[in-house]
């Protein structure tokens, strides 16, 4: 259906690496893969459901510098998961089943709305009572968005996380990819069962992001979060401009 060269692919993998790096981090590397997807000839809602396929496996690879959870316990926050993923499997439906001219009209603003929240960073939310429920509430709602567009998910469950106020950063930063893991897990399975992936791309991602996200779990507490942030943001304005001009 779609005609990939082996130059495309060896940039996809190139940028899958980064995006896995980013991901493990502070969020929003599929900000750089999507309009690489899209640009090589791919259409945008095929572009989105490979490009979460493809970046599924770079949470997960971010954990296994976590395996022992010595950083904070995955039990205490498999519900948040499993929130997180029910949401998705709702918005990678969304994708598939409302027509592709809606999808390819909000491209742009789901752009924009993304690169702004790589740019307002997520304050801790300092409160003696905290609500889980609510924060399960907020998580299914970006799995939603994560179903369906996905690019700033990571930054978007950092927001949450964090006002949930019982989490410090750098364990923020294990949960997070612990929801997200899940979530991509979930809406890439929905994805491919319905037959909305281009494989040869995906296949590239899931290798590069399993090694980027595997870099990320382990130099994420030296990486400068700062210009990562304005770096993705200004990637992600940067192509919304070309989303509109085209």
């Amino acid at each position: 259906m779609f005609d990939i060269t082996l130059s495309e692919l060896a940039l996809v993998g190139v940028v899958g690496i980064i995006a896995g790096i980013i991901n493990g981090t502070v969020g929003g590397g599929s900000l750089l893969t999507y309009p690489l997807i899209v640009s090589i000839g791919i259409s945008p809602v095929w572009a989105a459901a490979t490009n979460s396929t493809g970046l599924a496996t770079g949470n997960m690879a971010a954990l296994i510098a976590h395996r022992d959870q010595k950083t904070v316990p995955f039990a205490k926050w498999k519900w948040h998961a499993v929130a997180t993923a029910s949401g998705s499997i709702v918005g990678g439906l969304m994708l598939i089943l409302l027509p592709e001219k809606i999808f390819e009209f909000l491209v742009p603003i789901l752009l924009i709305g993304a690169s702004l929240t790589m740019v307002i960073r997520p304050k801790q939310k300092v409160a003696k009572q905290r609500n889980p429920i609510e924060t399960k509430g907020l998580l299914v709602l970006s799995g939603l968005y994560n179903g369906y567009f996905g690019p700033g998910q990571g930054v978007l469950a950092m927001s949450i996380l964090l006002r949930d106020g019982r989490l410090n950063v750098s364990q923020t930063v294990v949960i997070k990819n612990l929801v997200l893991a899940v979530s991509n897990v979930v809406v890439a399975t929905l994805f491919i069962l319905t037959g909305h992936v281009v494989w040869p791309i995906a296949l590239t991602l899931l290798l590069a992001a399993a090694l980027g996200g595997w870099i990320g779990g382990r130099i994420s507490s030296s990486i400068n979060p700062s210009f990562t942030r304005w770096f993705v943001a200004a990637t992600g304005f940067i192509s919304a401009i070309w989303f509109l001009l085209r």
